[in-house]
């Protein structure tokens, strides 16, 4: 390729230059279309015809590792119908460091090994359709707040210098926050997003230590590095420090002005020698190679380009609308990407998600009690927004939850609602029905629920991306508080009807402590956003149709102390400080740490049913080694053919050829007058950059994911599960580690393993895990490597990360 074709892969066309949210630039000469980026990780986003699947968090809380491979498999397939290249999902950052966190939604839930395994299953689901995956946001980007420079400039954050700096420790690093990036790296994915925030002071998307050592070095990534959209600051920096793709090619808020730090400027960083041929090479390569690295994915051809555009619904068109520029042409053809395999595991995967919470006078399911003949569903989240269910970004939250907003939300094809599907059933028994959506004047509720032999609140809390403010909620919650005077409400019917029973639909904790003890309150419902299908999964487990089996992803604690604040006013500091002060102990492992009750905790849920544990085995596979081998040396660097790029002239914009179009970034010089270093110039390389290729990995590394042998398995722990109830169910087994603290202490328990098991009653099944080497592993700061300690490591299999089943031990001598 020539230097401008090689650019032009590299740099995003343009925010609105394309039908995608985020397009390369082409190469014809070689049959190469735009590559088409688009949101995302729940569905294909601004298009019609498309499937909203439950959020990841919902697939989190399934905790069944097939079913969420069939979700990426799904959305996948949608992505591939539209013509979609790169999927921008899944979201393994945040991982949910802070509850109030605008985008935890958007990810599976606080726990980096439930991450990592969800994150790998869905880069595979999405990668076997055919469409390369991107893993984001690397990393710490665990709240909205002074994400970007000039985003609000309401309550003084208009004073903001620089993004906030996440500033994370090393054995946090890798031990949290790198660790399901790894199992993404290890699971094939093509490209990773670096986020808007700093990690250690430095930007993510220049941080030569994150992108270059830790993420290319250490779990040896072979794929592309992609910005957040505007989160690259730098043209050369930020190229040397391992972005390899720029979206969508302008400089942050000056959208539509073809400003970009690339496109032109890295045309000509190359040609002054700022910039080598083998690191543009490399770019390129590495933006290429997913297409040709997996069997299933193949590189498109210029007849394989997307049938729809992001930015309008309309069949007809200007072609670039936002710049209102060139002729009316078909923008969307409307395909029909939907299909019944979509509808089931969207549908299975709603199901799933829903956790029980209480139930201790089994009042659920509603189809088993007797003497319920009058049921009142209340609350703003069982009826639909008076917008409809689809507004931009999904803003609109005066209604039941499919989703938060922001990136990552898409337009519902439809929505079935709690009200629609609970009454359904309702009046298909013969059941009286009311319902009122007033949230505020509460006579007329209290009476209607005076009334009723049951009661079935709807309450929720939303959040979003940080460009998006909703009631004073920029992006993150202001609390955790349920909104639409949720306590109040729930309160004054739990008052007058003695079995009051409480859905909580929302994309995080929230406050019970209020009305979770009051005795009127029979039974609660943690519900995370569960797209189209929301009522219809909330109504199939209140009736019993289906059997809870979801488990909390994320630990509720009773007093708000006990989470990690926001940073939300930026005082006197214009260039804002976020120290990861809990280090290793993330979500439960705090609560563990330091002995707090919480109210609900991580890996909690309840079934309709009963399950029993027993039998357990643990097996030597492989006996562990206390330090990693050495990993191969690479292999010898293969030298491309490169360019001769004496003459600038081979680079100017060809004007003859075509008409620019406005606002659209192109990689071509407009003059030749380019100065080139001289002999004795020198440039300064960003700190710890060194040109030359590491012939040698380091010890962590040499391989996909980090050193191969962290992927080896040491152990086998299995057991038998039985169903002792009276229903069909879903039992999911979790293994938790006590690491000894020979050299380094540790969290009380760790999760190690998960498995799902269906039963019917009075059946039993064996239920096995592998123990990796990476699982017994620490990160020594000082030795910069994966260690085994030596010592007795206590194996938990239990039904919650508090509620042991079985407990063994593992000895490993010196």
């Amino acid at each position: 390729m020539s230097i401008p074709e090689k650019v032009n892969l590299t740099t995003g066309t343009g925010w609105g230059s394309g039908p995608c949210i985020g397009n390369t630039g082409s190469v014809p000469r070689l049959g190469i279309p735009n590559l088409c980026l688009q949101h995302g990780p729940n569905g294909v986003r601004f298009t019609d015809f498309v499937t909203h699947f439950p959020s990841a968090l919902a697939a989190g809380a399934t905790f069944n590792k097939g079913l969420i491979y069939l979700r990426g498999k799904a959305i996948g397939r949608e992505h591939k119908k539209k013509g979609v290249h790169i999927a921008l999902g899944p979201v393994v950052g945040p991982i949910g460091l802070k509850a109030a966190g605008g985008r935890n939604w958007e990810s599976f839930g606080a726990d980096p090994y439930l991450q990592g395994v969800c994150g790998a299953a869905t880069v595979e689901g999405i990668q076997d359709e055919g469409v390369v995956a991107v893993a984001r946001h690397l990393v710490g980007n665990e709240q909205e707040h002074f994400r970007q420079v000039g985003e609000w400039d309401e309550n003084g954050w208009e004073h903001l210098e620089t993004s906030i700096s996440s500033n994370i420790g090393d054995r946090a690093m890798h031990e949290l926050y790198l660790w399901p990036f790894a199992n993404a790296v290890r699971a094939g994915v093509g490209g990773v997003m670096c986020a808007y925030n700093q990690v250690n002071g430095t930007y993510s998307c220049e941080n030569s230590y994150l992108l270059n050592n830790l993420l290319k070095e250490e779990l040896g990534f072979q794929g592309f590095v992609v910005s957040d959209w505007g989160a690259q600051h730098t043209g050369v920096y930020s190229s040397l420090a391992g972005l390899d793709m720029t979206m969508p090619g302008e400089v942050f808020d000056d959208w539509l002005t073809g400003k970009s730090n690339w496109g032109p400027l890295l045309t000509r960083a190359v040609y002054n020698g700022t910039l080598s041929q083998e690191r543009l090479n490399d770019m390129v390569m590495r933006i290429l190679a997913p297409f040709f690295a997996a069997d299933t994915i193949t590189l498109p051809s210029e007849n394989d380009v997307p049938n729809f555009s992001s930015w309008t619904f309309h069949t007809y068109g200007q072609e670039y609308m936002y710049q209102h520029y060139g002729p009316i042409v078909q923008q969307n053809w409307h395909v029909e990407a939907r299909s019944n395999f979509s509808d089931n595991t969207a549908l299975n995967t709603a199901r799933e998600a829903i956790v029980l919470l209480k139930n201790p006078g089994h009042n659920l399911p509603i189809a088993k009690v007797d003497g319920v003949r009058r049921i009142f569903i209340a609350g703003i989240g069982a009826g639909v927004d008076p917008r409809g269910f689809n507004c931009k970004d999904q803003r609109c939250v005066d209604g039941v939850l499919t989703s938060g907003w922001g990136s990552s939300a898409l337009n519902n094809p439809f929505v079935i609602t709690p009200y629609e599907a609970i009454a359904k059933k309702a009046r298909d028994q013969g059941m009286l029905v009311d319902f009122s959506n007033d949230v505020w004047e509460l006579d007329h509720v209290e009476e209607l629920a005076d009334y009723s032999d049951m009661s079935i609140v709807v309450v929720g809390a939303s959040s979003g991306e940080g460009y998006i403010e909703v009631d004073n909620n920029f992006g993150d919650r202001k609390n955790l508080s349920l909104w639409h005077n949720g306590d109040q409400l729930i309160e004054s019917i739990a008052e007058k009807c003695k079995k009051t029973v409480v859905v909580v639909n929302s994309v995080g904790p929230v406050n019970l402590e209020k009305w979770i003890e009051n005795d009127n309150v029979v039974a609660v419902i943690y519900v995370p956003p569960l797209g189209q299908f929301v009522g219809q999964a909330i109504a199939e487990v209140l009736f019993g149709e289906v059997n809870p089996s979801g488990k909390l992803p994320f630990t509720i604690a009773r007093k708000k102390q006990h989470y990690v604040p926001i940073i939300d006013e930026l005082g006197d500091d214009r260039s804002p400080q976020d120290n990861f002060d809990r280090d290793i102990y993330l979500d439960y492992r705090f609560f563990d740490k330091h002995n707090i009750k919480p109210r609900y905790e991580f890996g909690y849920g309840l079934s309709y049913s009963s399950f029993s544990v027993c039998d357990l085995k643990i097996k030597e596979i492989k006996a562990p080694l206390e330090y990693l081998p050495y990993p191969e040396e690479y292999l010898p660097i293969y030298k491309t053919c490169e360019d001769d790029i004496c003459d600038p002239e081979d680079a100017l914009f060809p004007h003859d050829e075509f008409d620019p179009v406005p606002g659209y970034i192109y990689p071509y010089l407009y003059n030749e007058n380019v100065r080139t270093l001289e002999d004795d110039s020198h440039f300064d390389y960003p700190h710890g950059y060194h040109p030359e290729q590491n012939s040698v990995p380091p010890l962590s590394g040499g391989g996909l994911g980090g050193n191969p042998e962290l992927w080896q398995t040491l152990y086998e722990v299995d057991a038998e599960v039985k169903n002792d109830g009276k229903y069909r169910g879903a039992y999911v087994l979790q293994l938790y580690l006590e690491l000894p603290s020979t050299i380094l202490p540790s969290p009380p328990r760790i999760l190690r393993g998960f498995e799902k098991v269906f039963l019917e009653p009075g059946e039993t099944a064996r239920v096995s895990f592998k123990l990796l080497h990476r699982d017994l592993s620490v990160w020594d700061t000082y030795s910069q490597q994966w260690i085994i300690q030596t010592g007795t490591y206590k194996v938990y299999l239990s039904s919650s990360s508090r509620k042991v089943e079985l407990s063994g031990e593992i000895d490993i001598g010196c």
